[in-house]
């Protein structure tokens, strides 16, 4: 298509630019809205197809390329706005009270959190810039409408739940201090918090599991060798990638251990190595030069990008029965497998460095297989507890109402001895006698 002479004049100084610039005005003939006339919300679907595609190294090039062009459309007047009040992770500048209550973060938190504190707290200053409103005088009603174009934008209920509890922080902060004419708890109130969807975990079937090995076990790939790391491990990705060449560790024992990098936790933690497992490390360790800081990376020195790992996985899984494999349910496929095999929850807790044991149970739940198995076990035992008569025929001569007797005489002698509540005793020895008595007359009846 031609493009108009503005951007022809953009491309001359930005020529790498051309996909992203050619996208947005064929874009913008198909929706046949003047450039002088856009709006924000509209700017926001154009950008939201950057999004819905996996991210690579190429997509962000092209989202920056993009936030670059409406810059420059701005500074020129042929936009009406500025295109980084709807571009979320723009580098918006925070206002001052903002950036320090950032500064605030930086000695207790990860730098990642304080990161995602800054992303939210931007966010939320852009959205207060487009419309106008005061930060001193933000009422329930203004905060309402932040909330719901939190969930007009389509985010992940988790990311919700971050984002509102990272501003509701920010607020109280704010409100200690005096800067707030409304109590915070009234802007932004527990129940605002969009309820949380509860996955169950996804691990690879028995079958699929063991035809990717497989593929990954013959590869030459380090990508694909230190994914089958990853699955025989219960390696986080962020993990395998920050993996040392000197990840190896033997115990007095003589036992090979995995040392694990601190992760998303702050844990460092070992995890025991099989033979098979020890030998593709050893061979993960020899693919490549022998002086380097990482176990997987780049010819550049440094980390291998996470969606090399998903490029690599993505080809691994094509053709099996459950091609929807990613990275992380190789960690659930890890715990469920030792789970299932008898290991005790605690050391599979320690084993995946989880603090709390109800991440594991998250994580590691019991599969739907030993579920089935243990279902099916429970109805051949009930069968042949109700087929007890054709099994054992001698057992026919016990009487049921002299058992049931015999029981509440057992029950209240044992309560004296054992100190039980006399009343509950009393009352339940009564029940055995009474269905004694139901029994005899039963028996009655058939003779």
């Amino acid at each position: 298509m031609t493009l108009p002479s503005f951007a022809v004049t953009f491309l001359e100084t930005q020529p790498q630019s051309a996909a992203v610039v050619r996208a947005f005005h064929r874009w913008l003939k198909h929706t046949h809205r003047p450039l002088l006339q856009l709006e924000q919300q509209e700017i926001e679907v154009f950008l939201l197809r950057f999004k819905r595609k996996p991210t690579t190294r190429t997509l962000q090039q092209r989202r920056a390329e993009a936030l670059r062009y409406l810059d420059w459309l701005h500074a020129n007047g042929l936009l009406g706005f500025d295109p980084r009040c709807a571009w979320p992770r723009s580098n918006f500048p925070l206002p001052p009270l903002a950036s320090q209550f950032i500064d605030s973060l930086v000695p207790t938190l990860r730098s990642s959190s304080v990161n995602a504190y800054r992303t939210a707290l931007r966010q939320f200053h852009i959205w207060l810039n487009a419309h106008a409103a005061a930060l001193d005088s933000l009422d329930r009603d203004t905060a309402s409408k932040w909330l719901q174009w939190l969930h007009s934008r389509g985010l992940q209920p988790t990311t919700r739940v971050h984002a509102i509890q990272q501003v509701r922080t920010y607020l109280h902060w704010l409100e200690e201090r005096n800067l707030l004419t409304h109590p915070a708890e009234t802007l932004i109130r527990p129940g605002d918090l969009p309820k949380l969807p509860h996955y169950l975990p996804r691990p690879l079937s028995p079958d699929v599991d063991a035809k990717l090995q497989a593929r990954l076990g013959c590869s030459d790939s380090p990508l694909m060798l230190g994914l089958l790391l990853m699955r025989r491990t219960g390696l986080r990705i962020g993990e395998l990638m920050a993996l040392l060449y000197g990840c190896i560790r033997t115990d007095p024992k003589g036992n090979r251990l995995l040392k694990v990098p601190l992760g998303k936790l702050d844990t460092e933690r070992l995890v025991p190595l099989d033979r098979y497992t020890l030998k593709i490390l050893n061979k993960l360790r020899r693919l490549g030069r022998r002086r380097r800081q990482y176990l997987l990376e780049c010819p550049a020195g440094r980390k291998t990008l996470y969606h090399s790992y998903r490029e690599a996985l993505l080809l691994a899984s094509q053709g099996l029965p459950d091609e929807h494999v990613t990275s992380h349910r190789l960690r659930h496929t890890y715990a469920t497998t030792l789970l299932a095999g008898g290991m005790s929850l605690v050391g599979v807790m320690r084993l995946l460095g989880h603090k709390d044991y109800r991440m594991t149970l998250r994580y590691a739940a019991i599969t739907d297989e030993t579920v089935l198995v243990e279902y099916a076990a429970a109805l051949n035992t009930s069968k042949r507890r109700y087929n007890i008569e054709t099994a054992a025929p001698a057992l026919l001569a016990i009487d049921p109402a002299k058992q049931l007797s015999d029981l509440a005489r057992q029950l209240l002698l044992r309560s004296r001895d054992d100190d039980l509540d006399v009343a509950k005793t009393k009352n339940l020895a009564r029940r055995l006698r009474r269905l004694a008595s139901e029994v005899k007359r039963l028996q009655k009846r058939q003779n």
